[in-house]
């Protein structure tokens, strides 16, 4: 597969071994709810299924699954998004835990470089057996609830009006071979860039985005995609 940062030759093609994994990861997709002034949604989403303990390859996280009474199986999405109002590309993620007839019973999700539960069976927020999260608006950490983004309002307005774009690229340990992209030049360039998408949240979450089955492919396909779409968007910022 040619993973040149073009969006078609991210998703024409996935190994046949992932057909059942894939299945499963679009089967329990969450749906995901966001501002109505929201400029930026995901554009890709990299799963893997756990079937027994084992570390992520995208998070420092130990998922523990398939042993004496923990879950049998659990999913891990990390969503991709090019933009976060403060700095160039996001990647955020949901763990969604099942018994063993594959029924959500816990879900967890990424906060800002915590983890933080969303709740367990009874209280899971559950669409239709799908998980619906709120995603903050510009800086897109999720969470059950809407007052959870209300109570920390004015951090949030700070952030997507008067810092829009003072993180210039993002380089996270996972992506440290990228620090060669990250020059002064590239920092202004996305300072402006978000800063032309600078906005007041509404918090009226009316938009509603499910993670469907085209958008979804194995972790490490994204993961060798990711430095090459950066390239793109920093071409195309020039």
């Amino acid at each position: 597969m040619n993973v040149d940062g073009t969006l078609p030759s991210l998703f024409a093609a996935r190994p046949a071994s992932t057909g059942s994994d894939h299945r499963l990861a679009t089967a329990h997709a969450p749906i995901l709810l966001f501002d109505s002034r929201e400029p930026f949604l995901p554009l890709a989403v990299g799963y893997t299924i756990f079937r027994k303990h084992a570390q992520s390859a995208s998070y420092p996280k130990s998922i523990e699954v398939g042993e004496n009474d923990e879950p049998a199986i659990a999913i891990e999405y990390a969503i991709w998004w090019d933009w976060d109002i403060v700095h160039l590309y996001e990647l955020e993620h949901i763990w969604v835990t099942l018994d063993e007839k594959e029924e959500i019973i816990n879900a967890q999700a990424s906060w800002h470089g915590e983890i933080r539960n969303m709740g367990r069976n009874a209280t899971l927020p559950l669409k239709d057996g799908r998980l619906i999260l709120f995603s903050e608006p510009g800086k897109h950490a999720l969470a059950p609830t809407l007052e959870v983004f209300l109570d920390d309002a004015e951090r949030i307005r700070h952030l997507c009006t008067e810092r829009a774009g003072s993180g210039g690229l993002h380089i996270m340990p996972l992506f440290e071979q990228l620090l060669s992209f990250k020059t002064p030049e590239v920092d202004n360039m996305v300072h402006a860039f978000l800063q032309r998408h600078a906005f007041e949240p509404s918090y009226v979450f009316n938009k509603s985005y499910r993670i469907s089955s085209e958008i979804l492919v194995p972790w490490a396909t994204l993961h060798k995609w990711i430095p090459n779409r950066l390239a793109r968007i920093i071409k195309e910022l020039r």
